[in-house]
């Protein structure tokens, strides 16, 4: 816990000396970090022991800053409290701390200088916006948080986690239980309304989500019509629900998405939008509006509107309303490379293509992207995935090579543990500075060399799930993916399925076989390799030998099944095989086993058990991992195909 040191006790190891103005926001924000700090008003003689900083405020912009030598400690000259805050997280990590998770900040043993290249340099965002979206709809940290049982504490300090990586933004969908409970509306307001507060003070601006039609809901979000009717029982129905989010509460912005594998008549769809908009500013004049453009190749959300086919939530830019496109892609797949079958597409080509013609045209519009997808796909497996830091690079990388780069980004994310801080953060600070490789922004969130090169090569080795397409081998699937699939509806990449394989020809069965059994042989080996000889003492090394372990074996496991399945399609003995998988599910256990017992976040339970919610899920969102449903699943539905074993297949959903 923090202790605020009132005098020149000696026992912090870090001291910061603020102007007035910026005292009680410095002194909040140190808070969340767990070690002593004294913040004193002024200039304060020197702390024997601790790194001393001095905040001073200047004419520059009020997210630049600048660092300088002051006597034996330094001086952040800076244009406001974003920029303040930014430089002293910049003087912290040249002596050795590192931001990597809300709730673990990595504390040298004796703060020094580790690089000094920064001083007497001018530092500003490159982005515009550099925004963070939790995405509360699943059952990550965040929701409980900011919306189960709002916990302003806690809250506070993914505040300070989103402004130590150069965040500006944060943005999270609200719940439908303060829709339909007025007494929980009741509890949740006063403290939404002081997360919102801590979040203005600190420099950031704050959004919240709302979905359109209550018959795309699909997870319990709040909605403004739960059944569209008249246009004033519409207009009635949206004030209200208008009036129960923003009461008392400052948003700065309303996202506005409209769910996943529907659409409405395109007349009506833009119609309710501008109903949306006009609203909003009734009951909340000013407060912005960003629309989600989500992705889709599924029939059912192909439209034909103004003499072309589109995919329905490009509708919403028609709407005659100053309302920014937030343009959406999802998993680690991005807007240059192959989409791999992700929501029945190959390529994110619409969304590409308007992106860059907003940005040509010199239109406000932001990028949307994953950092990572939760359900049955990456941490929930779980499997350990920096490739995401590659995916988003690129997109910046590329735009700007184009000559129009990327003024507003906001990353979609979904829970912190197993590693999913560094595809964060390491996004977040590309906003303010874009390194010049996808490497140089992995390596400088690790304090260890070896560890970060681990990690870089782990992500290297991961390429192959998007080039060779092999995504869909890694990931799992629940029940509700393969009931879709029988229906056209798709999310994740689809793979062949076990009872399938005795049905291909030779030529199907070798590529099932270099993909799904070599391939994934290959990327376990890599991993392996990625990971040899790390030190485990430390904790963000251990976690990560935990990850590159448990993706590893996971690659394995998947490899036997198939290598039994297609042994047994040939008419050979899938003995060996299944006991390979057997071996590999065990490896994958035990590295479960060690992560969940060292999880960064103090409450870690309710991450990976079943609990009371207000999302559509009654479990935390490492549930699945924690029991290896997935794994389960798929062992099940091998042993019962080749061995005649009985048994129900674990749904891993619901």
């Amino acid at each position: 816990m923090l202790l605020l040191l009132a005098s020149c006790a000696p026992e912090a190891p870090l001291a910061v000396a603020v102007p007035a103005e910026w005292l009680d926001v410095v002194t909040d924000h140190a808070a969340s970090l767990p070690h002593a700090v004294l913040v004193t008003e002024g200039a304060a003689p020197p702390v024997a022991g601790a790194l001393d900083v001095r905040l001073e405020a200047d004419d520059r912009c009020e997210e630049c800053f600048r660092v300088e030598r002051e006597g034996e400690g330094f001086l952040v000259r800076a244009g406001g409290v974003p920029g303040a805050l930014y430089g002293l997280a910049q003087v912290m990590e040249w002596h050795g701390w590192r931001f990597p998770h809300p709730f673990h900040t990595v504390v040298p043993d004796s703060p020094s200088l580790a690089d000094d290249a920064g001083l007497d340099v001018d530092f500003a965002p490159e982005m515009e916006r550099r925004g963070y979206h939790p995405h509360t709809l699943h059952p990550i940290e965040a929701m409980y948080d900011v919306w189960g049982a709002p916990d302003v504490a806690r809250a506070a300090a993914m505040l300070d986690w989103v402004v130590r990586n150069r965040g500006n933004y944060v943005q999270w969908p609200g719940l439908d239980d303060i829709a339909s409970d007025p007494a929980t509306a009741e509890r949740w307001r006063p403290a939404a309304a002081e997360i919102v507060d801590a979040a203005h003070a600190r420099g950031l601006e704050v959004g919240v989500g709302v979905q359109l039609f209550g018959l795309s809901n699909l997870q319990l979000a709040y909605d403004l019509l739960d059944d569209s009717g008249t246009d004033a029982e519409d207009e009635a129905a949206m004030l209200a629900r208008w009036r129960t989010l923003t009461e008392g509460v400052a948003w700065d912005e309303v996202s506005l998405s409209f769910g996943e594998f529907f659409s409405a008549e395109p007349t009506l769809f833009i119609g309710r939008v501008e109903m949306a908009y006009d609203t909003l500013q009734e009951v909340a004049p000013g407060t912005r509006m960003n629309a989600v453009i989500h992705v889709g190749g599924n029939e059912d959300v192909q439209v034909e509107y103004d003499g072309r086919t589109m995919t329905y939530y490009f509708l919403a830019t028609y709407a005659d309303r100053p309302i920014e496109p937030f343009v959406h892609t999802v998993m680690y797949y991005g807007l240059y490379e192959d989409a791999g079958g992700a929501y029945g597409m190959d390529a994110f080509t619409e969304h590409r293509e308007y992106l860059e013609a907003a940005l040509a045209a010199g239109e406000q519009v932001t990028y949307f992207p994953e950092s990572a997808y939760w359900v049955a796909f990456d941490v929930s497996v779980p499997t350990f995935l920096p490739l995401y830091v590659h995916s988003r690079w690129v997109d910046l990388d590329t735009l700007r090579a184009a000559g129009t780069p990327l003024e507003r980004h906001v990353l979609f994310a979904s829970g912190w543990e197993w590693g999913y801080w560094l595809n964060d953060a390491a996004t977040l600070r590309m906003g303010y500075t874009l390194p010049a490789t996808w490497q140089d922004a992995i390596r400088p969130m690790y304090a260890d060399p070896a560890t970060a090169d681990a990690v870089v090569a782990a992500a290297e080795a991961e390429r192959v799930l998007v080039d060779e397409r092999l995504a869909p081998y890694l990931a799992g699937r629940d029940i509700a993916m393969d009931l879709g699939d029988t229906q056209g509806i798709l999310s994740q990449p689809r793979r062949t399925p076990f009872d399938e394989v005795a049905g291909l020809d030779a030529a199907a069965r070798a590529a099932l076989e270099a993909d799904a059994v070599t391939g994934m042989r290959t990327l376990a080996d890599a991993l392996e390799e990625a990971g040899a000889g790390l030190d485990a003492g430390d904790p963000i090394t251990a976690e990560v030998v935990d990850g590159l372990a448990v993706t590893a074996a996971r690659a394995r496991y998947v490899a036997a099944l198939y290598a039994a399945v297609l042994a047994a399609a040939e008419g050979a003995d899938p003995t060996a095989a299944l006991a390979e998988a057997d071996a590999a599910y065990a490896a994958g256990e035990a590295a479960i086993v060690r992560r969940h017992a060292a999880l960064h976040d103090p409450e870690p339970e309710r991450l990976r058990t079943r609990n009371g919610n207000p999302t559509l899920y009654d479990y935390g969102y490492l549930t699945n991992a924690d029991t290896l449903c997935f794994w389960a699943r798929e062992r099940v539905q091998a042993r019962k195909l080749l061995l005649d074993e009985a048994g129900s297949d674990p749904g891993c959903t619901l």
